[in-house]
């Protein structure tokens, strides 16, 4: 693993923050005292890293869940957790959990995962991925995605070879595989209602080639 580089997130007297193993711990933002901690249980990959957690409160709720931390996982999991007390939220996704390796295809151990908080916009969760990039041709795709902050819902995705198509892949198709990924803290505008995504490059696809005239050829 590589070291603690989460950025806590304090809200309303409390401080919620992860470690790489994806241990999610509330704290007293006064006292430092823990208030409570959630273990998701993951076998966390080689260099991996929680860079932080979202709250989402839901407008009139009231109850368990009515306030929440949502946050990703090292093995590809969306959660949902009630901030007060740590519980997972039931009538999130399944038991509190949506997979993120729906439509994604073969995933090689450590070759996908969310490290940054999702970012909370309109209603909606919204994650990219962290995809071990120029390891070989074909990698996970970098596909971005948003499901409801509440239900945990599918609601669009961003694939940058369909843009046209924000739904989930047909049975039997994938996300497109090798393109660019956005691991790093995605940012949005509520008011505007956009999501704004830093990205990397796409997998490379070496060929052979010269690089000049009368120099070897390089793969």
């Amino acid at each position: 693993q590589i070291g603690f580089e989460v950025t806590p997130l304090m809200v309303g007297g409390m401080l919620y923050l992860c470690r790489p193993d994806n241990v999610i711990i509330a704290l007293d933002a006064e006292t430092g005292l823990q208030r409570w901690r959630y273990d998701p249980k993951v076998n966390p990959p080689p260099l991996a890293a929680c860079r932080g957690v979202a709250y989402h409160a839901q407008d009139g709720a009231t109850g368990a869940c009515a306030r929440r931390i949502i946050f990703a996982t090292t093995d590809a999991r969306l959660m949902a957790l009630d901030a007060v007390d740590g519980r997972p939220c039931s009538g999130f996704g399944t038991a509190g959990t949506v997979d993120l390796k729906r439509g994604m295809g073969e995933i090689k151990d450590g070759y996908y995962y969310v490290s940054s908080a999702p970012a909370l916009v309109g209603g909606k969760a919204i994650v990219g991925g962290w995809v071990w990039d120029n390891r070989e041709v074909g990698e996970p795709s970098g596909v971005i995605r948003a499901f409801d902050a509440v239900t945990g819902a599918f609601a669009w995705a961003w694939d940058m070879d369909r843009p046209d198509d924000a739904g989930e892949p047909q049975p039997g198709q994938t996300y497109s595989r090798g393109t660019a990924n956005s691991w790093a803290p995605l940012s949005g505008d509520d008011a505007l209602g956009l999501v704004y995504v830093p990205t990397g490059n796409a997998t490379p696809d070496y060929w052979a080639g010269k690089r000049s005239a009368g120099s070897e050829k390089y793969g």
